[in-house]
């Protein structure tokens, strides 16, 4: 049988942190979902740690990866997307732990012609660098008191779990956008776009992009943030290499249609 959900994690060399995302799979409530681990490129050190919760595990996991020629998000999660067997994807990156609703609530509260997107607490080097394995499959992670000394206050409040806020939320909040660490789609929708952009390749539109895209296909942005929780460790990023011609093109784009994307995984 097809799974539920197929959960597509972007990653980028860190075995460390996937290793901690794995970790917080096992707990989650939702159970019938396959992963694919999206690698832009990076050594062994990834395969090996799929290899290994392959084994130690439950977890369905599939490994995708291609040549590493600087940031192609788009290609690597476009290709794993295609790879997906279930109808319901859900999106990630490989540098954010998740709540063990997570799953749970992106699936329950799934709808066609729409996009459920959440947000994730941006921590601190300081408790990036002392989380444990231990500290993820215990929760201790999704205690507040855990980590509030360690994000910036304006992040606290995505770390709060409030089940039912969802209604509200999408009655009386704000126009909402994707992050890619925290979407989900059904995969009809998701091709009804050509998926991710591949003309994008570095850090830092491919999300509006997608947002603005889906937008223009009247496929609804809807947020899902203080139910589908998740924690972001700190790491250093390269700055973002467009210019402003290109982020304006990228931002503001006039069709809903990506001429190179998904299409051509499929």
């Amino acid at each position: 049988m097809k799974p539920a959900l197929s959960l597509i994690i972007a990653v980028y060399k860190r075995p460390d942190f996937l290793e901690k995302i794995f970790a917080s799979l096992c707990r989650q409530t939702f159970r019938d979902f396959e992963v694919l681990v999206a690698d832009d490129g990076s050594g062994p050190d990834i395969a090996d740690t799929v290899k290994k919760w392959r084994k130690k595990s439950s977890l369905a996991v599939r490994h995708a990866w291609h040549e590493d020629e600087g940031f192609r998000k788009t290609v690597i999660v476009n290709a794993a997307a295609a790879q997906a067997q279930a109808e319901y994807l859900v999106f990630i990156d490989g540098d954010c732990v998740l709540h063990h609703r997570f799953l749970e609530r992106h699936h329950d509260h799934k709808r066609r012609g729409a996009v459920l997107a959440g947000r994730r607490v941006m921590l601190d080097e300081d408790i990036t660098n002392t989380i444990s394995v231990d500290d993820i499959k215990s929760g201790k992670i999704e205690k507040a008191p855990f980590w509030w000394n360690h994000c910036p206050r304006d992040q606290r409040k995505h770390g709060i779990y409030i089940p039912g806020s969802f209604l509200l939320e999408n009655i009386f909040g704000k126009r909402y956008w994707i992050v890619g660490s925290n979407f989900s789609v059904h995969a009809s929708d998701f091709a009804s776009v050509n998926g991710y952009d591949e003309a994008i390749t570095g850090r830092g539109v491919e999300d509006i992009n997608l947002t603005e895209r889906f937008r223009l296909k009247g496929v609804r942005v809807m947020t899902i943030t203080r139910e589908a929780l998740q924690y972001h460790f700190f790491h250093r990023s390269d700055p973002m290499p467009h210019d402003i011609e290109a982020y304006k093109r990228f931002c503001t784009p006039t069709n809903f249609w990506a001429e190179k994307g998904l299409e051509g995984h499929l």
